[in-house]
């Protein structure tokens, strides 16, 4: 558990007061200082607040996690790790990078927050992967 500076940001809204307790962590997502009621936290210095945007995101690592795991058997014996496609595996997609074949990559246009300044590119990304930028964009 790292320490945080300042209070826990956590149930301020409209009229409403945050909680105002000493924060013990800040949130690896949105940045925001927690106390130990509205937050965990995890292994490798992994500090989540309670916030629902922030809760979807550490869903989906580990949903994420999951799939990549249960899909990876097939690129060991050279098939394409789409569910169910017997295909030769060709390409990786550039997230996961897990190799498909051509039908289940497309390139798609995505803001790459990873580069300074943040900027679009094009990206070769899985169905899996396209489906998740929701979440992160």
């Amino acid at each position: 558990m790292a320490i945080a500076s300042g209070t826990c940001t956590m149930g301020g809204g409209f009229l409403r007061r945050a909680c105002g307790k000493v924060a013990n962590g800040r949130c690896v997502y949105c940045g925001e200082p927690f106390c130990h009621d509205h937050g965990s936290f995890g292994d490798q210095f992994l500090e989540v607040c309670s916030r629902k945007s922030c809760r979807v995101k550490l869903k989906d690592i580990e949903d994420h996690k999951q799939h990549v795991e249960r899909v990876r058997m097939d690129n060991s014996v050279a098939v394409c790790a789409h569910p169910g496609c017997q295909d030769r595996m060709q390409h990786s997609c550039q997230r996961c990078e897990l190799v498909f074949c051509d039908e289940h990559l497309r390139p798609r246009r995505v803001l790459e927050r990873r580069q300074d300044p943040p900027r679009k590119v094009t990206l070769l990304l899985c169905r899996h992967c396209e489906s998740r930028r929701r979440i992160w964009d």
